[in-house]
């Protein structure tokens, strides 16, 4: 099912060729969605592809190289309007936290596959933000920042007995806590890793080592 009828503008910037061919495949047969404009991170081919007024930017990039970087920053301030999604198979917090400075409505990792990129697409798209669990936190922290989620004691026995399927009463229980109790501790846990629910929750704890996929 297409995520609108009609064919959106939008222009993929950055990868191969053969990058660009793909996501205008799976953009297309997928989501609905057509690639109007292709770009490098070149400056001119980027306020090129900008008079055009895209709805969307899809940034494809694995490190936040200074040409990335250069490229994202001129988009709001040529197009303020243009909502801009990075696609990124980039997860080790040094790299992320590269894109720190930049302003974009969304963060995808590829790893989530076509469900997650279409989640993102429909949030961005519908003026909300999309941010695969654990990467907010990283660019909240800066180029500076540590990298490092620091959950409390209680946060962590949690994290993995939920990520694993555990009900919230059994877990509790296993943790010899209220439910009330463990209930706190998920809200603050999912708040501090970026995660929206238990699925994203174990996302995170696989792609983290804490438990096995």
């Amino acid at each position: 099912m297409a995520i609108r009828p009609q064919p959106i503008l939008i222009y993929l910037v950055g990868g191969s060729d053969l990058d660009r061919a793909a996501y205008s495949s799976l953009l297309r047969h997928e989501l609905g969605l057509e690639v109007a404009i292709h770009s490098d991170f070149a400056a001119t081919a980027v306020w090129d592809a900008l008079r055009k007024k895209p709805q969307l930017v899809l940034v494809d990039a694995d490190t936040a190289s200074g040409a990335a970087i250069d490229a994202i920053n001129m988009i709001p301030r040529l197009t303020p309007e243009a909502r801009i999604l990075l696609i990124s198979a980039a997860v080790e917090p040094v790299v992320v936290r590269g894109w720190s400075g930049c302003r974009m409505h969304g963060y995808v990792i590829k790893d989530g596959g076509v469900p997650e990129l279409r989640m993102a697409i429909e949030a961005v798209l519908a003026d909300r933000e999309y941010f695969s669990v654990g990467i907010r936190p990283l660019l909240e922290a800066g180029p500076e920042g540590s990298g490092v989620i620091k959950l409390s004691r209680r946060e962590s026995e949690l994290l993995p007995l939920l990520a694993r399927g555990l009900s919230l009463r059994d877990a509790a229980s296993q943790m010899a806590v209220s439910y009330k109790t463990a209930e706190s501790y998920r809200t603050s846990l999912l708040r501090k890793v970026g995660a929206r629910d238990r699925v994203e929750l174990a996302r995170f704890a696989i792609r983290n080592g804490i438990v096995e996929p």
